[in-house]
């Protein structure tokens, strides 16, 4: 009997780094705005307003990237998910891509949005001032910045599964299933 694994087919290069590129964006950008708005003391500093300018610059670049990313996912397809894998988790798959599509447009949206009624400017890479995507409302402050945090924390957890199942596949199960991220 032939132990050689079957034959697998690997995201195109173009899919391995926008998924790989954006990990090294968004993860990073989570933990600074965990470590800003939860870790840190609430009275300003200089050290938070810049970690904070840090967050608010690269955050609605994920905006840019992750349309991008959507565009070339449906103009390219990925490639089939292995017969092995049960129909349920071609579900959970599907469910949690979506997922992650979603919450990586919501968060940088409600950030953007936080920053409109609060009246502050929207930067963006250093390089422009993005419009308003609401006026300045000090009524709904409150409930953006819940918005901006709930879905935050969703794609934490989004971001945190997806990793635990890529681990699972490669060291757990031994499949190729993460290999064809690599």
């Amino acid at each position: 009997m032939d132990n050689t694994p079957a034959p697998f087919q690997r995201y195109s290069l173009v899919a391995r780094l926008f998924h790989w590129g954006m990990a090294a964006i968004i993860i990073p950008l989570w933990l600074l705005g965990f470590y800003v708005g939860r870790i840190m003391p609430h009275a300003a500093t200089p050290q938070k307003a810049l970690l904070l300018l840090i967050h608010k610059e690269i955050g609605p670049f994920i905006i840019i990237l992750t349309v991008l990313r959507l565009v070339w996912r449906a103009t390219h397809r990925p490639p089939a998910m292995s017969s092995d894998i049960p129909e349920e988790e071609h579900l959970a798959v599907q469910v949690g891509h979506f997922g992650l599509y979603a919450m990586m447009l919501v968060v940088p949206l409600t950030g953007w949005v936080r920053s409109s009624v609060h009246g502050l400017p929207i930067p963006m890479l250093w390089i422009v001032d993005l419009p308003p995507l609401a006026h300045k409302a000090p009524v709904f402050v409150p409930l953006v910045n819940v918005l901006h945090q709930f879905s935050s924390w969703i794609l934490g957890i989004l971001i945190a599964g997806h990793m635990i199942a890529a681990l699972l596949h490669r060291y757990g199960r031994k499949d190729t299933v993460m290999s064809r991220m690599l």
